[in-house]
């Protein structure tokens, strides 16, 4: 297992770490997960925005999105990345079951600027789906 230094390498150990679950469980996933330490925010930030984007694992979305969320949860990995701009980019693919994410959008930007980011993204033409996953962001923060 290599240490990402990008963050499509960031996504090819995580998929791979995934995709061996049913042949040893989760130990690789937690292995790649004590190894990101060594690995900067950013680098780790973009992956992970990367995996709640990516709509081509249905079979496995909901386990990469839950243990990408655990990345979240465990590292608190920083960024200055716009959050309207990762809102539009992850929403729609965004499982709402994954409460790590919208708890990670809140610890890194702050309540202030998500409410109001989440009211400015409102305003903007949303599917029924996007609309329906920004309630339940919302519901999640209790705002």
């Amino acid at each position: 297992m290599n240490i990402p230094k990008t963050s499509d390498d960031f996504l090819n150990e995580f998929y791979s770490s995934i995709d061996l679950m049913d042949k040893i469980g989760d130990l690789r996933i937690r292995q790649f997960m004590d190894r990101l330490n060594k690995v900067s925010d950013e680098i780790i930030v973009d992956g992970i925005v990367k995996v709640f984007e990516y709509e081509k694992r249905t079979e496995t979305e909901y386990t990469d999105q839950k243990y990408a969320g655990k990345i979240l949860e465990k590292l608190k990995p920083k960024s200055d990345l716009d959050l309207l701009v990762i809102l539009k980019s992850t929403i729609g693919n965004w499982n709402k079951s994954v409460e790590e994410f919208p708890f990670w959008i809140k610890e890194n930007y702050g309540i202030e600027t998500v409410k109001n980011k989440l009211t400015e993204f409102e305003t903007q033409n949303l599917t029924e789906i996007e609309s329906d996953k920004l309630k339940t962001i919302k519901w999640w923060l209790k705002i």
